[in-house]
């Protein structure tokens, strides 16, 4: 019985078999977060190129948070600002006013 092999499809999976050896490889040392944005990052710069510099910016924050979470941070540190920023205008109003009455009691 005699196998006929197609050289060119040996080749395609002999790709396909490195394409997934180096996600798997991309997986184990950055992690599954960070695939994914190599992945939407390449998308991107291919389809979209000016959303490289957000999807940059978001992959630094994955980066060094280890997660998604710097967002939900980013958020509730949002909502406190604006939250104390009266406050904070009434303190340096007040601190105005004071520094302005030291000087005209001289």
């Amino acid at each position: 019985m005699i196998i006929f092999v197609s050289i060119k499809k040996l080749v395609q999976t002999f790709w396909w078999l490195i394409a997934a050896v180096a996600l798997y490889v991309f997986y184990q040392s950055i992690g599954l977060m960070m695939s994914f944005l190599l992945v939407i990052g390449l998308l991107g710069l291919r389809f979209a190129p000016a959303l490289v510099l957000p999807i940059l910016l978001v992959a630094i924050g994955v980066h060094f948070t280890g997660g998604f979470s710097f967002i939900a941070d980013m958020i509730v540190w949002g909502f406190w600002g604006l939250v104390s920023l009266p406050f904070v205008f009434a303190l340096v109003e007040n601190r105005q006013t004071n520094t302005e009455r030291k000087k005209q009691g001289k």
